[in-house]
């Protein structure tokens, strides 16, 4: 498919293309429509973030209005979660709408990703943290770009070494960034990556300490490094316990299990169970594990229900706190559109019986747990839920 035919999400790769960033006729292609739905079992609880990186990142989820393609990634476990955050390594991830949609019809926060990396990460650093003027503008855009596209914060990844100097500027910058989403977004939220500390220096702590706590105190959370053990996570908590912000630490666990305690995968949830245990959030790494690692013969479905199974006692499952309620259990993907109950007319019979989208991702129910986790019954489910 011709991107530049088509209206796709994209990602900003420069401070250049930030700085100038504004509303044009093609981005509106690219904003959500749906308000955000309060749900129940939010407070006073440990909470649940994935973030979704998987193989770069604006796959066939960028083509707003669908792929000629029923096989791709589709997450099913909204309402076991509570923050979605779309990342990849360029310099500015700006969520597709299509997840943004998904994530607001189940009450789920989508932030998007700011991200710099090694010497030319460096170099914008350098420049965005010239000054107060410069690095408020930077912040001011991010607002800007949040409130337009209708999501709901950010992740600040900063994989690059600082001076002392540029540090406390970009501890100011956090701070300005979090006080403007607060102001302008309700209910945003600005996460912090676990890298570079005080002193500038570019080391993942895997906890929470006086090296990288003056980030924490400047946003809403923490994410945490992967490689932690269990005494990094018993100080996390003291640490995290002393400042009453306990669950505002999010336990980093890599699904692919690169260095994580458990090794990830189908034992994951090892890892949730020693965050569980001190009360600690968890944001899980690369959820797209359950697709990437396919082996011939294994269905997506099958492999994605056994993950997640095996995480619902650490999940505290949401609800809807309002009325009225419509759903047709679309999950944004399937072999034929409907509208309205008939088969869309638009393009040929063989894009029509093989068009999938994710943007009309309708709101499902709490629990898609499957009792008969065979091969047919599976099947079964999967076509008694094809709407879209």
């Amino acid at each position: 498919m011709n991107d530049d035919l088509c209206a796709i999400s994209r990602p900003l790769s420069s401070l250049k293309e930030l700085n100038d960033w504004s509303p044009n006729d093609r981005s509106a292609y690219c904003r959500s429509r749906v308000p955000f739905c309060q749900a129940g079992n939010r407070i006073q609880r440990p909470k649940l973030l994935v973030c979704h990186d998987m193989k770069g990142g604006y796959l066939e989820d960028r083509f707003i209005q669908g792929v000629v393609n029923s096989d791709c990634y589709r997450f099913n476990h909204w309402w076991s979660i509570d923050t979605f955050i779309y990342f990849s390594h360029h310099f500015v991830t700006l969520p597709p709408p299509c997840w943004i949609d998904a994530g607001h019809r189940h009450g789920v926060k989508v932030l998007g990703t700011l991200i710099t990396e090694w010497k030319p990460g460096q170099e914008i650093c350098e420049e965005f943290l010239k000054d107060e003027k410069m690095f408020q503008n930077t912040a001011d855009q991010l607002v800007r770009m949040a409130q337009y596209y209708q999501f709901d914060g950010w992740l600040i990844n900063i994989e690059n070494e600082l001076s002392s100097e540029k540090t406390v500027a970009l501890k100011e910058f956090l701070c300005y960034l979090t006080k403007q989403m607060h102001l302008q977004i309700r209910g945003s939220e600005v996460i912090w990556y676990d890298s570079i500390i005080l002193d500038g220096s570019l080391s993942w702590q895997n906890e929470l300490n006086d090296k990288n706590n003056c980030f924490f105190e400047s946003c809403d959370g923490i994410f945490l490094n992967y490689t932690w053990n269990a005494s990094n996570l018993q100080s996390t908590a003291e640490l995290a316990k002393s400042c009453g912000r306990l669950q505002d630490v999010y336990v980093g666990v890599d699904i692919f299990g690169r260095g994580c305690f458990g090794n990830g995968g189908f034992n994951t949830d090892a890892a949730m169970e020693v965050a569980a245990s001190l009360d600690l959030s968890v944001a899980l790494f690369g959820i797209g594990w359950t697709h990437e690692r396919l082996e011939a013969g294994q269905s997506f479905t099958d492999n994605d229900e056994r993950f997640w199974n095996l995480l619902q006692q650490f999940c505290v499952e949401r609800r809807v706190v309002s009325l009225p309620l419509v759903t047709s259990f679309c999950q944004g993907w399937g072999q034929k559109y409907y509208f309205r109950g008939q088969t869309n007319a638009c393009g040929t019979e063989d894009t029509r019986s093989k068009r999938r989208t994710c943007s009309p991702f309708a709101v499902l129910p709490a629990t898609l747990m499957l009792v008969d986790n065979t091969a047919d019954s599976l099947s079964r489910a999967e076509d008694s839920l094809d709407f879209g």
